[in-house]
């Protein structure tokens, strides 16, 4: 039984090089870590603080399969630990983004899917809409927690959606670019053109 556990241990493991991070230790500046256990039968990932709490499982796989769909870490932020939610493996679904807490481990925040539109963990900002009624664009900066707004007309981003059939909220943005004061992005209306907007950042 010990051998068969050494076995199935993570570093073990018959996975590309760049993949065998997923098994290390990730430690945060309030001391709490989050890690990936296997043991051949299923693979499962643990935050660990005063107590430990297993965010994620999956049976039959191993850390890498696992990491597929489902949870996923991003980033380290002062108030929260990043995650998205992959509802399938591969491309052209966009996911949940999920705030989880540094103390407990416990969701705080959920983006759905829905009300997703881009996010870049290079520059630190989140894009989305604050309900599905598609009135209240957010911009939210991770680095600082503040949010800057633009509102759009009752129903446009829905006709939008309809005229211009597409499957993902995202898809109605595009060129989007992001400096210190502004984000500038390309809109599509309903007729298929493309208007030019911005949100200041204040």
């Amino acid at each position: 039984m010990f051998s068969q556990q050494l076995e199935c241990a993570c570093d073990s493991m018959e996975i590309a090089e760049e993949n065998r991070y997923k098994c290390e230790i990730q430690n945060f500046q309030n001391g709490s870590r989050l890690y990936w256990q296997w043991n051949c039968d299923s693979s499962w990932l643990t935050f660990e603080n005063r107590e430990k709490l297993i965010l994620k499982s999956c049976e039959n796989e191993t850390v890498y399969g696992c990491q597929r769909a489902g949870l996923e870490f991003l980033k380290e932020y002062n108030n929260y630990l990043l995650f998205q939610y992959k509802w399938i493996t591969g491309c052209c679904a966009s996911p949940d983004m999920v705030f989880i807490s540094k103390e407990t481990g416990k969701e705080i925040e959920r983006i759905s899917q829905e009300q997703f539109v881009w996010g870049d963990i290079e520059k630190d900002y989140l894009l989305y809409f604050s309900d599905t009624t598609f009135t209240s664009l957010i911009l939210l900066n991770h680095l600082t927690d503040k949010k800057n707004k633009l509102e759009f007309p009752s129903k446009q981003i829905d006709n939008s959606i309809s005229e211009n059939q597409v499957l993902r909220l995202t898809d109605l943005f595009q060129n989007i670019e992001k400096n210190e004061n502004l984000l500038t992005f390309d809109f599509r209306t309903s007729d298929g053109d493309l208007t030019s907007k911005r949100i200041e950042i204040k």
